[in-house]
């Protein structure tokens, strides 16, 4: 896990208060079996989850359960005010906690509504109706800035090491189901890409920079992707392109490039590179990457994975 992470994370009482841990030792906590357990079982038992579950079921609409959030924000306003930890805080976190969960539960055809609701909610504005002013946390605007979705989701995206042959099927599935799910949000997300020399403004929803750390482990790695067919990491590099390929070649079209804090640069195998974000090189790399792996998988499903993977590469180069 990043550094930076345990820094920046928010603790809001409810989801914090596990046997009254320090903050500090929350997150090793979170990282034993019956942490997780006990963390997993508080986010099925707030109301966002509840109603997220719903959505997915189509029992309530994706506006009417937006507007439920937007209420419980304003109630929580009215009682706590703007600042309190725990208070006009309190949805949004509960909300990416749930977002994520069913994410990894579900299988990637089933992550539309999710994707509906994430989409619909990050184009509302919370007011302050005593100053007329944008609700912020932690100097994040709700729900434009999605102020907890984007530390949630990375904390959520380095559970697990996708190159560890240990990982059991559930862990893999969840995994697989969590890159699906961002790589549809990505595809869906509005993103205006800027002229050269003008600052760049990185849409929440654009999860851009994760494709590319997996396709670092999977594609890049200093292992041959002969040998790194059958991890979890090559799947998610796969889930990537099939759902987002239009998106990440946008990425390469317009140069997309990120700070060196972001981690943007290349795999072991290519150090010597200067990549720090998509390019025309790199695009085909992976592209001769995954076709190296094919070559190479036993597995049928794997294989199938892969054909696809490369299929809707070609194909998003294409259609722009």
């Amino acid at each position: 896990m990043p550094s930076f992470m345990s820094q920046c994370f928010y603790f809001p009482h409810s989801l914090s208060r596990t046997s009254n841990l320090p903050k500090n030792t929350f997150f090793d906590y979170l990282h034993t079996t019956i942490g997780k357990e006990n963390f997993i079982r508080q986010i099925e038992n707030s109301f966002e989850f509840k109603s997220l579950e719903k959505v997915v079921k189509e029992e309530v609409t994706v506006q009417d359960a937006v507007q439920d959030l937007i209420n419980m924000t304003m109630s929580a306003l009215s009682i706590h005010g703007p600042n309190k930890q725990g208070g006009i805080g309190l949805p949004d976190y509960n909300v990416s906690l749930a977002v994520m969960e069913l994410a990894q539960r579900l299988e990637p055809s089933k992550h539309t509504k999710l994707v509906d609701f994430i989409s619909h909610l990050q184009k509302q504005v919370a007011i302050d109706p005593s100053t007329n002013e944008p609700l912020r946390v932690q100097g994040d605007t709700l729900w434009t800035d999605m102020p907890s979705f984007g530390y949630t989701d990375i904390e959520t995206w380095y559970e697990f090491d996708p190159c560890d042959e240990t990982l059991d099927s559930k862990q893999r599935d969840r995994w697989a189901n969590l890159n699906a799910f961002l790589a549809q949000l990505t595809q869906a997300a509005d993103i205006h890409y800027t002229p050269p020399k003008e600052e760049v403004r990185f849409s929440p929803l654009d999860k851009s920079l994760q494709a590319i750390w997996t396709m670092a482990m999977a594609l890049e790695n200093e292992r041959p992707p002969a040998l790194l067919v059958d991890l979890s990491a090559m799947e998610a590099a796969c889930l990537w392109l099939i759902y987002a390929a239009e998106r990440l070649w946008a990425n390469v079209l317009n140069s997309r490039t990120y700070p060196e804090v972001a981690g943007a640069g290349p795999g072991k195998r290519y150090e010597e590179e200067g990549w720090t974000g998509y390019t025309r090189e790199r695009w085909g790399i992976w592209e001769d990457a995954l076709k190296e792996a094919r070559a190479k998988c036993q597995d049928e499903r794997t294989w199938k994975l892969i054909d696809g993977a490369l299929a809707s590469l070609r194909r998003g180069m294409v259609n722009q």
